[in-house]
């Protein structure tokens, strides 16, 4: 990995090079040019470049030679190869793939590839935050893991023995275990992970990256079972490592910042405690921010009533204890079946409000029918119940209507659902 990333432009057309050389360089990349396949594979093989971008047609040979020559160099052996070419057809994708180029970009679409890149300038000088405990007994591959993590910006605890290792875990608290799976000593990798694994608390869910010499399918099966994360079999690529590693640490940063919140929320009374859904008072404080965020990007937004049809009989009939179960399983449900941004509200009884994000109202009775059907199949306390949906939105800016009149306009459409019958969704329209 380097300071500054690096790109060779291997392109024979003056313009398109130039063109390449002007986005990499603004996006702070170093940049070699080279106007033939020989002279590109001579310097790939002595010099260690992040990126290739490669013209199809060059004047001594093909991309296709050129990426089995330079796949041929232990240099370049993982490095992405990024292929140019006017024309767009399969067999020329496929030859090149096969070939070993990484990627394929049309010299029409140059927006496609500004994007490409600068996503991965983002990637290659990323800075990682947080502490890793590195567990090793091959004092060689503990030294140089410790210094490539270090590079990235993490603060590495290093040990050789899963022992020592353990006792520090227990003291000190880290973003993630990394650790060979054959260790000496009395204590192996595997028996580490399960001790990590049988903390009674939040240490147990600290990911776990774990490394090994042997790589069979029954090997990683049997420590994805134990509670490992992810898996590497050696010799190991740096470049992947940090990927892989960088994922798993903010994937944790972002569980534990979600659980925080939650806590947060239920301090606030926030959470209604029959459902574990967000309250009446939440919303009120939560949903104008988040019809500001739709005026500003101009997106759609739907707000959706959902009732709980002739849910009296159910208390009735039941008792009400009976009701907070079938209450609380509508709830649980609700949370894991909504789209990923969308947020619902129990509003009070057995109505519950719905927060669609960028969702017009059709697409919103598309959707809330599918939950409807979902929902008349399923138990909710050891009952099937039904329930009623009304459905208004925002779709153009600037908009006049405010997040009362949705809430007029859902509730008339519900009206109308109960009306009709129960069990259905209704749509409010001027008519």
């Amino acid at each position: 990995m380097h300071n500054k990333a690096t790109i060779l432009i291997v392109e024979e057309s003056k313009v398109f090079a130039s063109l390449l050389t002007e986005l990499s360089r603004d996006l702070g990349f170093e940049v070699s040019i080279c106007t033939t396949g020989a002279k590109a594979a001579n310097l790939a093989g002595t010099t260690d470049f992040d990126l290739i971008c490669v013209g199809y047609y060059l004047a001594d040979m093909t991309a296709e030679k050129f990426c089995q020559q330079v796949r041929l160099l232990p240099q370049a052996k993982n490095t992405r190869i990024l292929l140019f070419t006017a024309e767009e057809h399969s067999e020329l994708l496929r030859k090149a793939l096969l070939a070993g180029a990484t990627d394929v970009f049309n010299k029409k679409n140059i927006q496609q590839f500004e994007g490409y890149l600068r996503r991965f300038a983002e990637t290659i000088n990323q800075r990682l935050i947080g502490r890793v405990l590195l567990i090793e007994d091959s004092l060689s591959q503990l030294a140089w893991m410790t210094v490539v993590l270090r590079t990235q910006g993490l603060d590495v605890d290093s040990f050789s023995s899963a022992e020592a290792a353990l006792e520090c875990f227990v003291r000190e608290d880290f973003d993630l275990v990394i650790t060979d799976i054959v260790l000496e000593g009395s204590m192996s990798g595997i028996n580490l992970v399960r001790a990590i694994r049988r903390f009674d608390s939040e240490k147990s869910l600290v990911p776990i990256f774990a490394v090994s010499g042997y790589d069979d399918t029954a090997r990683r099966l049997e420590l994805y079972h134990l509670g490992i994360n992810d898996y590497m079999s050696k010799p190991i690529i740096s470049e992947e490592l940090i990927y892989r590693i960088a994922n798993l640490i903010k994937q944790h940063r972002l569980k534990l910042e979600l659980e925080r919140e939650r806590d947060s929320l239920k301090q606030l009374a926030m959470i209604d405690m029959t459902t574990g859904l967000y309250n009446r008072t939440a919303f009120h404080q939560l949903v104008p921010a988040q019809l500001a965020q739709a005026m500003r990007s101009k997106q759609a937004t739907s707000l959706v009533i959902m009732d709980l049809d002739l849910f009296k009989t159910v208390n009735d009939t039941y008792g009400h204890d009976k009701g907070d179960l079938v209450l609380h399983d509508v709830g649980l449900w609700l949370r894991s079946t909504l789209r990923q941004g969308d947020m619902v509200f129990r509003w009070g009884g057995e109505e519950f409000l719905l927060l669609l994000n960028n969702c017009t109202a059709e697409f919103a009775q598309q959707v809330v029918e599918k939950l409807r059907q979902r929902f008349v199949l399923r138990e909710m306390g050891g009952l099937l119940i039904t329930a009623s949906f009304g459905v208004s939105a925002i779709e153009s800016y600037p908009s006049k209507k405010s997040l009362n009149d949705c809430f007029k306009e859902a509730d008339g459409a519900l009206y109308k659902a109960k009306e009709a019958g129960r069990n259905r969704v209704e749509v409010f329209t001027e008519m």
